[in-house]
């Protein structure tokens, strides 16, 4: 059952205290299940230590995609504004695409 039991082949007195076999195998059960117990929370037990490594991240990771949000807004904001400085004094209006090659015409994407 156990590192403490006896090996078949050792040699025991007919005084030598005893146990049914029924009550071995209900103790060989309960050990099973005592082991099967213990293996399940070692499983449970690595994901909740994840879980917890996730949960210690998750308001840094917050604060930096409330901080990537608000850079991104900014900027998109500073691009149309910068966008319709330079645009708006050359008559440009609704859509339009500007050339990557010099030089940077700029087409108006608007089917007249």
């Amino acid at each position: 059952m156990d590192e403490n039991a006896v090996d078949s082949d050792v040699v025991v007195s007919e005084e030598q205290p005893s146990i049914t076999h029924d009550e071995y195998l209900e103790l060989v059960s309960m050990r099973q299940s005592l082991l099967e117990l213990k293996a399940q929370k070692a499983d449970v037990l690595e994901f909740v230590n994840v879980a917890q490594q996730y949960a210690s991240q998750l308001q840094q990771a917050q604060q930096q995609l409330n901080a990537l949000n608000e850079a991104l807004n900014e900027n998109s904001t500073a691009l149309q504004d910068r966008m319709k400085e330079i645009v708006t004094p050359l008559g440009i209006a609704g859509e339009f695409t500007i050339v990557d090659s010099e030089p940077h015409y700029i087409i108006s994407n608007s089917q007249g």
